[in-house]
């Protein structure tokens, strides 16, 4: 079950260098969560949202043409014809289709001018830029943690301490269902079987799928599709690597956490 969801607060974790009213804001706001429940770094614990990511720029709503490859799609946006970068490498044909609403924004890259951001799908927004996932993700990790660690010649997300996180984002829902992959994935499950062996030699490993949407109310391994990252997350879930699901949502501009779910009753039958 989710927690209230009002009113609505933004916390900023990074170092970027801002003006000092507004860092005293945001002290005032991490001190605030810490006398109510301890830890500002599980937001699963808060009973209020918090605005993980902000979109620079205007999101222009555009129409879908078609997909011309992995990374591109051809939208129609005010009448006019144009290629727009689409940063996620996953199947998404329940989103990406002939004459489905996107957003899109400007972005400047060797072929195109705008990247697609959110598909419509099921009544909302669902996030599709999977360049913000560990963006976002840091925002529930201790601030020391490190980015891109490597182990054993493959490359984890994150690291702190002796625990290693992989960050997997998810956008397919299906029948209330969060479902990951939507392709199969030799790279995650290798990612996956590394969590389990770290684990197993005592450090800690932990896996965060952020679902960039609001109508899951579970999530499970996409059997169905790649039964072999399955086979190696349900390995590594009963060594003991942690799983932490949190759902978030498009308001305006601005990502909102929406609240943290649990594994699907059956997730590990296959």
């Amino acid at each position: 079950m989710r927690r209230a969801v009002s009113p609505r607060l933004e916390l900023t974790l990074s170092h970027q260098r801002r003006p000092t009213a507004r860092l005293k804001y945001e002290k005032e706001i991490v001190g605030h969560i810490e006398s109510r429940n301890g830890n500002p770094f599980n937001p699963a614990l808060w009973d209020y949202p918090v605005i993980v990511y902000r979109f620079q720029g205007e999101l222009r709503g555009a129409s879908v043409i078609k997909r011309v490859n992995r990374f591109l799609v051809e939208v129609n946006l005010s009448g006019i014809q144009k290629p727009c970068h689409l940063h996620d490498p996953g199947r998404l044909r329940e989103l990406i289709f002939q004459g489905n609403r996107v957003l899109v924004r400007s972005t400047k890259g060797r072929v195109t001018d705008c990247s697609v951001t959110a598909a419509w799908g099921n009544g909302r927004w669902v996030i599709l830029d999977s360049r913000i996932h560990n963006q976002i993700a840091s925002k529930f990790l201790p601030p020391n943690a490190r980015r891109e660690v490597t182990v054993e010649g493959s490359r984890l997300d994150f690291s702190y301490g002796n625990t290693f996180v992989e960050v997997k984002g998810c956008s397919l829902v299906v029948d209330g269902v969060a479902l990951f992959p939507d392709a199969p994935t030799q790279r995650g499950r290798r990612h996956v079987e590394l969590l389990g062996r770290l684990r197993e030699r005592g450090m800690g490993a932990r896996i965060l799928v952020l679902v960039m949407r609001d109508d899951a109310s579970c999530f499970s391994p996409n059997w169905g599709t790649d039964p072999g990252f399955s086979s190696a997350f349900r390995k590594a879930v009963k060594v003991g690597v942690e799983v932490e699901v949190m759902e978030f949502r498009l308001v305006g501009r601005e990502v909102e956490y929406a609240g943290e779910i649990g594994l699907c009753p059956g997730w590990d039958s296959g």
